[in-house]
């Protein structure tokens, strides 16, 4: 289960709030770090996920793409132009909405019961409130506030929303970049993450595809990152170079990491 994950979507929830109520009319309109969205694109996004969530009978926007990046694009196109104020109360009431869901969805009925979600793999039903923690975790960090979006930055709830997102993070990796992975995988890589938490993985292959797990027995080529940089880098908004330490067989790992883009 991941009550945790859900304690995190609803404090990010609370930060989200307290930001939106700060934004002026050029922060809505300004381009976030986000490829192609604006601020008021992301924050119809984070609401739209959560509609998503909340009601089963929601009508998708057209995607014949099948891929999730396309759907939200689509989704993004729907609400481009609402208002501020409007972008606001769907965010608000799809988010109280969603946090209802989500810790419905721990309940023992619902909690292992598999969800499909496009191209991103499938996943248990109390999943869902990771993946809304590392979604809102990475949009507010990096996409919309400074240093890297276009935002004042306020207070965000990194110290318990980094490790439900590092949970989705991991759960993603073989179903997102399993295809891309296997092939460069020759053997084991560790990634140890330190900062916001500590945490290590092994990442190898499985099979036809590739597995990972936690574990403190590392093998000999190790990837070292804060875990706040994995989540720019492990979502391929920067480069892992500048972020990640080597120690090993450096073009193993180069070519391990080059690999990696989770959504």
């Amino acid at each position: 289960m991941s009550e945790h994950g859900v304690r995190a979507a609803q404090a990010l929830v609370d930060d989200t709030l307290a930001l939106l109520a700060a934004l002026d009319d050029g922060d809505w309109s300004a381009d976030s770090a986000c490829h192609g969205w604006r601020v008021h694109d992301v924050v119809t996004h984070m609401g739209f996920f959560f509609n998503f969530i909340a009601d089963p009978d929601l009508v998708l926007p057209d995607n014949p793409s099948g891929t999730s990046e396309r759907l939200n694009d689509a989704a993004v196109r729907e609400r481009a132009d609402w208002s501020s104020a409007d972008a606001i109360a769907y965010y608000r009431e799809q988010s109280t909405a969603g946090l209802a869901t989500l810790s419905a969805l721990q309940g023992e009925e619902l909690r292992d019961a598999p969800l499909a979600m496009l191209d991103l793999g499938t996943y248990r039903m109390s999943e869902l409130s990771n993946a809304v923690a590392f979604d809102h975790l990475v949009h507010l960090t990096c996409d919309l506030m400074e240093p890297f979006g276009p935002v004042a930055r306020t207070e965000v709830s990194v110290g318990e929303a980094i490790d439900p997102a590092v949970d989705w993070m991991m759960a993603g990796l073989p179903q997102m970049n399993g295809a891309a992975l296997h092939p460069v995988l020759s053997t084991p890589l560790g990634l140890r993450l330190t900062g916001a938490t500590e945490r290590t993985f092994v990442i190898e292959r499985a099979d036809d595809g590739v597995a990972v797990r936690e574990t403190d027995d590392l093998p000999s080529d190790v990837a070292t990152s804060e875990a706040t940089d994995f989540l720019r880098w492990g979502t391929a908004r920067s480069a892992w170079r500048s972020a990640v330490t080597r120690d090993g067989d450096h073009a193993h790992i180069a070519a391990v990491l080059d690999a990696i883009d989770i959504v």
